[in-house]
């Protein structure tokens, strides 16, 4: 439960602040409440958290008070770990942090509170960044009894979830008669049935009666996102508050979000330079777009059975000599098509985090689009620990978009991490992207003004229309309104106390491991695995600005026997885990997660410690093992088909077993983590079937998404490209 929220107030000393600074906390506090209570209210009398004001009077001092003066950036004071609001007399505007301009500063460290400038009167005119800050006269903050409707109308303009609340007030206030879809009418179907009422009971009536249709007009459709409504308001509300040019909802998935984009920003035959282990609906996106994939090399850990990072130096080689040095050059008839867009999972299943800032700038000098599926990690917007200092005062975020220096465009599944119903996904497009399209004359991204061209020009209007024209094809026409009002509610949470509800969650997580590897006897990276660990050897990972999230808790088993030994003990605690490997156990750490959590966790570690343990293997890079090894061989081919075409294909169905050779025209997908072995276009080795062999041996035919199987029993299926059809289509 948050206790209080911190205002952070950088003020010019006055003779009356002893009597006038007490007076502005006791009357912030009262417009806070009167917003909490009109915004939030549940019907019930719920005592919502005063706002305490933090007096800085210089700059630094504005520093010391967020932050520790022990320790890197990042580790927040218990007042700045309350942090929602920056107010900033005028005066300051011009001022440093250390070597670093407060407004970038500011913008670097909580680029997500907002930030409010007191003007005074006889003081020149301000100029500030376009966004997240806004111009007051001091006087309403310097007497906000006076000004009481004006401070709940900003915290509304800060906090108030547009789509939510718009929703609540038509079924609190104008809902009546319903002669539209959904046909449970409100719920009236459940609450009304003897057999069915106590589902009704179950879910609660406000859910049944937000689950509306778009034949209500007045909230908004996701198929016209130009129109002035509530949902239209949401979605730039959180394009405000994660910092992008532009932010889509989609109900869908982020499986849904991948494929709209890649047919967005693709054309069929462009190549398309993606991570061999990127989830499953990548892959489906390339096959949809038409695009010829270009698979980045895998590395595979067999020790733990888990996913690492590919490496900067394959993301270069692969992005070709423009990478290091800009080039203007046409591409010849001959010559091998360029790719267009690289696709990065960041961060990995395992929490792995990419210097994103450095493959932005790859990406930048070559022509291509840096996509970045952020599914994992929709909250490195809101704390500054997800920062990197690169030496002397240069810092940068591990979030794909912000406004420092990172990806073109994002996704990310809001439902996995943040308070958002499942499905629940986003899109940012980064002020970068549009930059590059309407203002850069980089002669490297000329194709892509001429894509998203308007009389002869690179149009962001342009690209937001063909988004939104993709987006189309995949949205429902009857999206559910409780996911949507979800998507308004989490970036609205995450922006008034993300930052607390962080801070605590990557506290608590630090505590638990140490607990854990002291109940042990063993050091830390014995019981957990960090980023070295994950990543493999041969590459100086922390150097190159990899990250490890915390938030990612990869408990370490000794081997398969005891990981199945602990998994059973888990679940008899009634304890259930996001992802398990042979010798892992992934534990996330989401925005739901409670103290407790931990402590029930803890006494099943305590219980089954001498199962905890680094299991055995070789040390050293994954490749170098028989075991990696197998694996890798099973993930390095290339397309020799395009995949839509093979995917298109009527194939044919042969035992998996005799299918070496062939061409697949269908995935096969260890599920989790969704990473296909099978992809339309490749041809089919022997690594690759003994791989699903070995799935199907440890967990039954259904952990492989696609496999065909009568019964459940063998002989096991897959379709391949019959042998017309592999000689008719065009090899790559």
């Amino acid at each position: 439960m948050v206790r209080s929220l911190a205002v952070f107030y950088l003020h010019r000393p006055h003779p009356e602040d002893a009597r006038r600074l007490p007076a502005v906390e006791y009357g912030l506090t009262g417009a806070f409440r009167d917003f909490c209570r009109e915004t939030f209210d549940t019907g019930e009398a719920l005592d919502y958290p005063p706002l305490k004001l933090v007096v800085a009077n210089t700059a630094d001092g504005l520093s010391r008070a967020l932050f520790t003066s022990a320790g890197p950036r990042g580790v927040l004071t218990e007042q700045g770990r309350a942090c929602c609001l920056f107010v900033i007399d005028d005066d300051y505007l011009d001022a440093c942090v250390g070597d670093q301009d407060l407004r970038n500063w500011l913008k670097l460290f909580f680029p997500a509170v907002p930030k409010v400038v007191l003007t005074h009167p006889g003081n020149p005119d301000v100029s500030l960044p376009a966004r997240r800050w806004i111009k007051k006269e001091a006087a309403v903050f310097e007497f906000p009894e006076r000004h009481h409707e004006r401070l709940v109308h900003l915290f509304k303009s800060f906090w108030m979830p547009r789509f939510s609340t718009a929703l609540r007030q038509y079924v609190n206030v104008k809902a009546g008669t319903n002669w539209h879809t959904p046909g449970h009418n409100g719920g009236r179907a459940f609450a009304h049935s003897p057999f069915l009422r106590g589902f009704h009971q179950a879910f609660g009536g406000t859910l049944f009666r937000t689950d509306l249709s778009v034949s209500v007009e007045s909230l908004g459709d996701l198929s016209s996102p130009e129109a002035r409504t509530p949902l239209s308001e949401a979605q730039r509300l959180t394009s405000e508050i994660f910092g992008t040019a532009q932010s889509c909802y989609v109900t869908n998935g982020t499986s849904t979000s991948n494929k709209a984009m890649l047919m967005t920003l693709l054309r069929p035959g462009e190549v398309v330079l993606i991570d061999r282990n990127c989830h499953k609906s990548v892959h489906h996106a390339v096959v949809t777009s038409g695009a010829v994939p270009r698979y980045l090399p895998a590395r595979w850990n067999a020790r733990l059975g888990v996913w690492g990072p590919v490496a900067l130096e394959d993301v270069k080689k692969l992005l070709g000599p423009e990478a290091s040095a800009a080039s203007g050059r046409k591409e010849s008839a001959d010559a091998a098509p360029r790719p267009r867009l690289l696709v990065l999972t960041t961060c990995t299943y395992e929490g792995v985090l990419y210097p994103v800032w450095e493959v932005a700038r790859m990406c930048e000098r070559a022509g291509v689009l840096f996509y970045a599926d952020e599914a994992w990690a929709a909250y490195l917007n809101f704390h500054p620990f997800y920062t990197f200092g690169r030496g002397k005062g240069d810092t940068v975020r591990y979030n794909a978009v912000n406004e420092t220096c990172g990806a073109h465009f994002a996704v990310q599944s809001t439902h996995k991490t943040l308070a958002a119903f499942s499905q629940a996904s986003m899109i940012h497009v980064s002020t970068r992207f549009k930059h590059l399209l309407e203002e850069d004359s980089a002669p490297q991204f000329r194709w892509l003004r001429r894509r998203f061209a308007l009389h002869g020009r690179g149009s962001y209007e342009k690209f937001s229309h063909d988004l939104h024209e993709i987006l189309r094809y995949w949205h429902s026409t009857s999206p559910h309104y409780p996911f949507l009002a979800t998507l308004d509610v989490a970036g609205v949470q995450m922006r008034l106390e993300g930052m607390k509800l962080i801070d605590e969650r990557i506290r608590w997580a630090a505590a638990f491991r140490k607990r854990v590897a002291e109940e042990c006897g063993r050091e830390e990276n014995e019981c957990f695995a960090g980023l070295e660990e994950i990543a493999g050897g041969g590459v100086d990972w922390r150097a190159a600005g990899y990250m490890k999230d915390p938030l990612k808790i990869v408990l370490m088993l000794r081997d398969a026997a005891a990981c199945a030994a602990f998994r059973k003990a888990l679940l008899k605690a009634h304890i259930q885990w996001e992802k398990s490997s042979a010798t892992t156990i992934l534990f996330l750490v989401a925005a739901g997660t409670v103290e407790e959590h931990f402590e029930y966790l803890f006494r099943v570690c305590r219980q089954y410690r001498e199962l905890i343990g680094r299991p055995a293997g070789p040390k050293g890079s994954p490749k170098t093992d028989a075991a990696g090894r197998a694996v890798l061989d099973a993930v390095s081919g290339q397309a020799v088909v395009l995949p839509h075409d093979a995917a298109l294909c009527d194939g044919e169905l042969v035992p998996i077993e005799a299918s070496e050779g062939r061409i697949a025209s269908q995935f096969l997908v260890p599920y989790p983590p969704g990473i296909p072995v099978f992809i339309p276009g490749l041809r089919i080795s022997q690594a690759m079937i003994r791989l699903i062999q070995d799935v199907v041996a440890a967990d039954g035919p259904d952990a492989v998404h696609g496999l065909f199987c009568r019964g459940g029993h063998a002989p096991y299926l897959v379709e391949v490209l019959n042998h017309d059809e592999e000689a008719r289509v065009r090899h790559l």
